[in-house]
């Protein structure tokens, strides 16, 4: 019998145990690329209109990052297949006393709201679809006339990595490579009519703010350093057909 990949996302969050709940309810701080999530943080508060505006995250997870837009003072609906995912994003919203945030579980491919959104984010979630193109014609359907949706999303080797089999493997999820030019192509189909595509902001900050730098001996080292660190960057942001954050408008 073939394994059920949306399944394997419903039963995700019940199957992690305790240590791995407490890791996702935990988020940005109890993950390893902690400064990768608040990179992205700092990038969609700079791209993000002021509140209040109206924004749906799509495969929110246990919340983390609803709950920080949230605290910020945009009106978030966090949106996962997982019930289990939504009940600690509920619990959690309301330890921290959080109003403007709201959970709903739901399958981000057949989504519908009768109240449009200025933003819908998919963050690290659109890779995991069963079909990726019923995820964004509902992000499309969600968005109010001249609403964006953003995306932040592994690029283009991203299935093949050790992590992605090793999840593949343990949870039957779907792991996909999912790129600009993939996310665009299918945008264009959907209605999005304008876009544009940014290197990811946690590349950028890997580039210019590395430990690397402490390695450094001399002036001279600590120069040639740099200069890789600006060419990093530089490949980085010329290179964004196979990996980017994606600003799409309807």
């Amino acid at each position: 019998m073939q394994p059920d990949p949306k399944q394997g996302e419903r039963d995700y969050f019940a199957r992690i145990g305790a240590a791995g709940i407490a890791h996702s309810i935990g988020k940005p701080f109890s993950d390893d690329n902690c400064a990768q999530y608040l990179a992205v943080m700092t990038a969609l508060f700079g791209l993000l209109a002021p509140p209040p505006r109206r924004i749906v995250e799509f495969g929110c997870g246990a919340g983390w990052l609803s709950l920080c837009l949230a605290q910020r003072g945009y009106d978030v609906l966090g949106v996962d297949i997982s019930e289990d995912a939504i009940a600690h994003a509920r619990a959690t919203r309301d330890t921290r006393g959080l109003t403007r945030a709201d959970f709903v579980a739901a399958d981000y491919e057949s989504f519908t709201t009768a109240t449009p959104f200025d933003y819908a984010i998919f963050h690290d979630a659109l890779h995991h679809a069963e079909d990726e193109r019923a995820a964004l014609t509902c992000a499309w359907q969600a968005l109010a006339p001249g609403g964006a949706a953003i995306t932040v999303e592994p690029g283009t080797g991203h299935h093949d990595s050790v992590t992605s089999q090793r999840a593949i493997r343990d949870f039957g999820v779907h792991e996909k490579d999912m790129p600009p030019h993939h996310i665009i192509r299918l945008a264009r189909e959907v209605g999005f009519r304008r876009w544009l595509v940014l290197p990811h902001p946690h590349d950028l900050n890997r580039a210019f703010y590395r430990r690397a730098y402490h390695e450094a001996t001399t002036p001279l080292d600590l120069a040639s350093r740099r200069v890789l660190s600006l060419f990093r960057a530089l490949r980085r942001m010329f290179g964004t057909r196979h990996q980017g954050l994606v600003i799409l408008w309807k």
